[in-house]
């Protein structure tokens, strides 16, 4: 398979992706942001190889779109989202995450223009709401914007 085959450009922004979360991860310790981090980063894994294996069964389904959409509820209770635009850097782990929300966009765009939304929608709306929940992590690690619904 050629470098600039769609599904390795794919694989690769994917796992970059997962590499600047383990980064965002190293920062938080054991906590609760950091188990968040690495459930992402598996089932990043497991969007991987719903790419790299496409004639087999999908590995991400419904109950891991449940799961993206039940965190983010639950960390979007937490902060007050802005209503200005937000410029990264309030904290290094909000920066990191946000660098990490940038680069699932763009694997998210990836997936869409290499053709699997039609063999795997459930990767590229998992993919999408994970973007979503970077998002709020984020506004939560820098803090700023934290109501009292969570704290």
């Amino acid at each position: 398979m050629d470098k600039h085959d769609p599904r390795i450009i794919v694989l690769g922004d994917v796992d970059e992706a997962s590499s600047f979360l383990g980064l965002a991860r190293a920062e938080t310790g054991d906590g609760e942001m950091g188990t968040l981090l690495l459930e992402i980063q598996r089932l990043l894994y497991r969007v991987m190889g719903d790419v790299a294996m496409p004639k087999e069964a999908n590995a991400v389904g419904e109950d891991d779109l449940r799961f993206v959409d039940e965190a983010l509820f639950e960390w979007r209770v937490r902060v007050e989202i802005p209503r200005e635009f937000v410029v990264p850097g309030e904290s290094r782990l909000g920066a990191l995450l946000d660098v990490a929300r940038s680069v699932v966009r763009r694997a998210e765009r990836s997936l869409v223009a290499a053709g699997y939304a039609g063999d795997h929608p459930h990767a590229v709306r998992v993919v999408n709401r994970i973007s979503d929940l970077l998002f709020v992590a984020a506004r939560d690690a820098d803090g700023r914007f934290r109501t009292s619904k969570g704290s």
